[in-house]
């Protein structure tokens, strides 16, 4: 996928969260945040670095391993 398309998916997949439930977040959304931090591309990285804190919204408080995952 072109670092053009990457750097705007997962904004546009965390703006939808709110409307997924917490099993399609997890499997889609969060997923791609995880592939998108271990990039080759730094810019990929550093556009997950910026949504980090978004994405963390929407994480259950009690799912401490994926909240360690993000830091």
């Amino acid at each position: 996928m072109l670092f053009k398309i990457k750097r705007f998916l997962l904004p546009a997949l965390i703006s939808i969260s709110k409307q997924l439930d917490y099993k399609d977040f997890i499997d889609h959304v969060y997923s791609v945040f995880k592939l998108f931090i271990t990039d080759e591309i730094w810019g990929v990285r550093k556009a997950g670095i910026e949504c980090m804190a978004d994405l963390i919204k929407y994480l259950k408080h009690d799912d401490i391993e994926k909240l360690k995952n993000c830091f």
